[in-house]
C-alpha cells in the first residue's frame, strides 16, 4: 500500500473515531475525556502499521500526523458534535488551541515512535533514514 494511501486512511480513522466517540459520550453520558485511552492505542498503532513494510521513519511520521489531525480536525469535529464532559471547556483563545495542538502532535510522535518501535521489534519493518526516503520518493515520482 502507498503512503500516501496510509495517509488519507489515518486522516479518515482519526475524525470518524473522534465524531463516534463524541457521538457515544454524548448518548450514554460518559466522559468524553475517558475515551484518551482509545486515542492513545489508535496512535500506536498508526505507528505500527505506517513502519509496516515501510520503514521505522515511516511509522513516526504517520504517527504524528495522527495527533496533528486529531488536535485540528478532530477536536473541530468533536466540538461541532458535543460531547459529554464533566467539566467546563475554557475559552478557546489562540494560545490554548496551539498549546494543544503542540502536546497531541508531541504524544502522538512519542506514541507512534513506539508502534513503529514495535514492529521494528517484531521484524515487520525496514530500516530507513532520510536519505532513503526521498531517494525512494524520487524514484516513485519518475516512474
Amino acid at each position: 500500500m502507498r503512503f500516501k494511501t496510509k495517509i488519507l486512511i489515518t486522516l479518515l480513522a482519526i475524525v470518524a473515531f473522534d465524531a463516534i466517540a463524541s457521538f457515544l459520550s454524548r448518548a450514554f453520558h460518559v466522559d468524553y475525556t475517558n475515551f484518551i485511552w482509545l486515542s492513545f492505542l489508535l496512535y500506536i498503532a498508526i505507528g505500527f502499521w505506517g513502519a509496516h513494510r515501510k520503514g521505522f521513519v515511516y511509522g513516526m511520521v504517520l504517527g504524528t500526523f495522527a495527533g496533528l489531525v486529531d488536535s485540528t480536525l478532530g477536536w473541530f469535529v468533536s466540538r461541532m458534535v458535543g460531547p459529554f464532559l464533566l467539566t467546563d471547556i475554557p475559552k478557546l483563545e489562540p494560545l490554548i488551541i496551539g498549546i494543544v495542538i503542540i502536546v497531541v502532535t508531541a504524544s502522538a510522535f512519542a506514541l507512534g515512535f513506539l508502534g513503529a518501535l514495535l514492529c521494528k521489534l517484531l521484524g515487520r519493518t525496514k530500516t530507513a533514514d532520510a536519505f532513503q526516503i526521498v531517494g525512494r520518493e524520487r524514484r516513485e515520482r519518475a516512474s
